[in-house]
C-alpha cells in the first residue's frame, strides 16, 4: 500500500485496530513520522500520526488491547506512563490520557494480554507478582485492574502469547515446561475457562 508509510525509527511490536479504524502501535521506537512518540503512538487510517494521542511510555511496549468501551490496555517493560508511575501494565482512556483508577502493578515485563467477554483481562509475561500477590507469568485481572484471586495457572517460565477460543478455553504459549502444580506442558498449553475472548 504505497500511500501508507508511518516511518517508525525503531522496532514495532504490538498493534491494535480501533473500531474507528485508527491504529494503536507500540514497541521501542522514539519517533513516528519524525515526531517524538516514546514507544506508543496512534495512527490515522491513512498512516499519518494522530497528533492528539501521546501517552509517553518510559520503556518498551509489548502488548496492546482495545476494550469495547474504547479504553486501551498497554503492557510492557515501562515503569511510567505519561509521567505517572505504572509498572509494566496500564490502561489509557480513548484520548490517550492515563486511566488513573487502573494500576495492577506487575513486578517484571508483560508480553501479552487478551480481554474476555466478561471484561476480565488475561495477562502473560515474565512477572512473578501482580498487585503484590504471587502470580507466576500468567494472571487474570478484574475489569477494575484488581487481581482475580481464583485464577492461578502458575507457569514455570515466561508466557509470550495468550489467545482465547470461542468456547472460552485459554491457549498459552511461551518458554514454560510446566503449567499448574506439576503438570508437564512444553511451551504450549490450554486452560479451561468459560468466557470467550473479545481480543
Amino acid at each position: 500500500d504505497t500511500g501508507f508509510n508511518p516511518n517508525a525509527n525503531d522496532a514495532v511490536f504490538p498493534m491494535a485496530v480501533q473500531p474507528d479504524g485508527k491504529i494503536v502501535v507500540g514497541g521501542r521506537f522514539a519517533t513516528i513520522g519524525g515526531v517524538t512518540r516514546n514507544r506508543i503512538a496512534r495512527l490515522n487510517e491513512n498512516g499519518s500520526l494522530d497528533t492528539g494521542f501521546n501517552p509517553n511510555a518510559s520503556g518498551y511496549v509489548n502488548s496492546i488491547a482495545v476494550q469495547p468501551d474504547g479504553k486501551i490496555l498497554v503492557g510492557g517493560s515501562f515503569t511510567t506512563m505519561g509521567g505517572v508511575s505504572r509498572n509494566r501494565i496500564a490502561r489509557l482512556n480513548e484520548n490517550g490520557s492515563l486511566d488513573t483508577g487502573f494500576n495492577p502493578n506487575a513486578d517484571i515485563a508483560v508480553f501479552s494480554m487478551a480481554v474476555q467477554t466478561d471484561g476480565k483481562i488475561l495477562v502473560g509475561g515474565q512477572f512473578t507478582t501482580m498487585g503484590g500477590v504471587t502470580r507466576n507469568r500468567i494472571a487474570r485481572l478484574n475489569e477494575n485492574g484488581s487481581l482475580d484471586t481464583g485464577f492461578n495457572p502458575n507457569a514455570d517460565s515466561y508466557v509470550n502469547s495468550i489467545a482465547v477460543q470461542t468456547d472460552g478455553k485459554i491457549l498459552v504459549g511461551g518458554g514454560f515446561t510446566t503449567m499448574g502444580v506439576v503438570t508437564t506442558r512444553n511451551r504450549i498449553a490450554r486452560l479451561t475457562n468459560t468466557d470467550a475472548a473479545l481480543q
